[in-house]
């Protein structure tokens, strides 16, 4: 009985006299949750955004909306984002269309993290259009373990966190989103209250013994949070809209004419080299290197996981998605086809939920088209155009296409 006391009855009560004088004393509220001035909506609005972190957070309630007059079409992806061009979705489809187009992205935004984004707006998921570029690249080697703490943090905001622990009806999507944040727990520096509240939450659920354990931790996090709120109330995003019908428009767009022009830049920039890449890049990063992909097994690949609950979430919500699976270059790569099997896999997991996808992977060397990557990795204009067209035939953008 003394036993049960120190070790449970004690610390409970504990913090939760600390929780009631630190919720009762003006002086300490105030020292804790200094009152900051609200952001002013902006204005502005963006084609493409790296992440929602620092100034970019003015942006996280344009999520998932339509634009005034029809819907917007997001694109969500990692490194190839960055490269802007005239071929790129987020300025060649709002030149030609009414239909806008935004991208958000960058380097080690993966599977997720664009889970957390999208479970962050659930309201907004019904009949959203939605491509995701997948990269092969992300289920090999240091990658497959997943999104890193810090990436996560870039696009997932204390709003957004928010949103997650307040779901009222998606125990199974939030409770992943509870062991995956556990999972990463000991990276967080200074992690958020809300952070804290889906860790403790999570762990909480585990057996009747956690449950115990982490129930005053809950309270505690819990009484924190509702009195930060009256000093300093977290940015409210992820309200339910109306999406916006997609305008589909009477458009001529020559795309062979498209393709043989930017095939034929991309051939003229290759000319050191046998493998297609980009004279300065060749030689500044490959100069006659190969490289070597490291396959992981299917039952500890956690960005495969994360990948089956992404397609899982976007299936419930029923969320007008698709999917771009990027290229690599085979002669590079030379065992590429060692990532087939986990790309057919992932092939026939988008196949079997009715998602529309586009797969440029193509691991013969015999077979690869040389001009629809600039890089090793990073698709040229070429390769952006390939997708431009599938976004357009997928949506439904134009009644015309040559």
């Amino acid at each position: 009985m003394k036993q049960l006391f120190l070790v449970y009855l004690f610390p409970f009560i504990l913090s939760l006299t600390l929780v009631c004088y630190i919720s009762d004393n003006k002086q300490v509220n105030n020292f804790l949750f200094q009152t900051q001035k609200a952001e002013k909506t902006p204005k502005q609005s963006f084609n493409f955004i790296g992440n929602f972190e620092g100034g970019n957070s003015i942006f996280e309630d344009e999520f998932l909306k339509s634009n005034d007059t029809s819907a917007t079409i997001f694109l969500l992806g990692s490194s190839e984002l960055v490269y802007s061009s005239p071929a790129i979705p987020y300025n060649f489809i709002p030149q030609h269309f009414k239909t806008k187009l935004k991208a958000i992205g960058h380097a080690g935004n993966q599977c997720f993290s664009i889970y957390t984004q999208l479970l962050a707006n659930y309201k907004r998921l019904n009949n959203a259009p939605l491509v995701i570029i997948i990269s092969p690249g992300w289920f090999e080697s240091k990658a497959s373990k997943g999104t890193t703490s810090k990436i996560f943090l870039e696009f997932n905001s204390e709003s957004f966190l928010k949103n997650i622990n307040t779901n009222p009806a998606d125990a199974e999507f939030t409770n992943y989103a509870g062991k995956r944040v556990s999972e990463l727990y000991n990276e967080f520096n200074s992690p958020n209250l809300q952070l804290k509240l889906l860790n403790f939450t999570y762990r909480a659920s585990i057996t009747s013994f956690h449950k115990i354990l982490y129930y005053p931790l809950i309270c505690s996090d819990a009484f924190l949070i509702y009195n930060k709120e009256k000093t300093e109330p977290v940015k409210q995003t992820g309200s339910s809209c109306k999406q916006l019908p997609i305008i589909s428009q009477t458009v001529t767009i020559n795309w062979d004419s498209l393709f043989t022009a930017s095939k034929n830049y991309v051939i003229s920039q290759a000319t050191n080299n046998t493998i297609g890449v980009e004279n300065t890049y060749f030689t500044e990063h490959i100069n006659g290197k190969t490289g070597e992909m490291q396959p992981v097994s299917v039952s500890v690949n956690e960005e495969l996981q994360d990948f089956m609950m992404l397609l899982k979430l976007l299936k419930a919500k029923n969320v007008k998605a698709s999917f771009i699976i990027s290229p690599l270059n085979p002669l590079y790569y030379k065992n590429l086809n060692d990532l087939t099997p986990t790309v057919t896999l992932i092939e026939n997991e988008i196949k079997d939920n009715k998602f529309p996808y586009l797969n440029m992977f193509e691991p013969n060397g015999a077979k690869y088209n040389k001009a629809i990557l600039r890089d090793i990795m990073h698709m040229s204009d070429y390769g952006w155009y390939k997708v431009d067209r599938f976004i357009c035939n997928t949506y439904h953008l134009t009644y015309e296409n040559k």
